[in-house]
């Protein structure tokens, strides 16, 4: 059986909190990711996601140089446990019409990240 753990992106690339959006573009492009889970003192409180700053975009004029990523986040990660099935996982996202999960550490294991395109290749390989 197939599980969120064995799909997750372990350690993914993250941002601090209060680092300009414009900073966090360019981080997105480079590590060619849509998703930086936000932290603060090492601590994690949001979700950065290419959709919240597609929404900033249409919502004002550009996105201006002095929004920081708190202004932009999802400040209530939905969190996952590494052991849930991938059923599991994918009706949480469609619940709550999302593209990521955060994985919740577990033991010595380090916590992650469980994409909607994780779960389109793991779909995509069974086939």
């Amino acid at each position: 059986m197939t599980v969120v753990r064995d799909l997750m992106t372990p350690m993914p690339q993250t941002i601090g909190f209060d680092i300009s959006v414009e900073k966090a573009l360019v981080m997105m492009e480079k590590c060619t990711c849509h998703h930086l889970p936000v932290l603060e003192g090492g601590k994690l409180v949001g979700v950065l996601s290419d959709r919240d700053l597609s929404m900033a975009r249409y919502s004002s004029d550009n996105i201006k140089a002095e929004h920081l990523v708190k202004d932009m986040m999802t400040d209530t990660p939905v969190v996952i446990d590494p052991s849930a099935e991938i059923s599991t996982a994918i009706q949480t996202m469609l619940d709550n019409k999302i593209n990521s999960l955060i994985v919740r550490a577990e033991g010595n294991q380090p916590w992650g990240i469980l994409t909607s395109t994780d779960l389109l290749r793991y779909v995509m390989d069974k086939t």
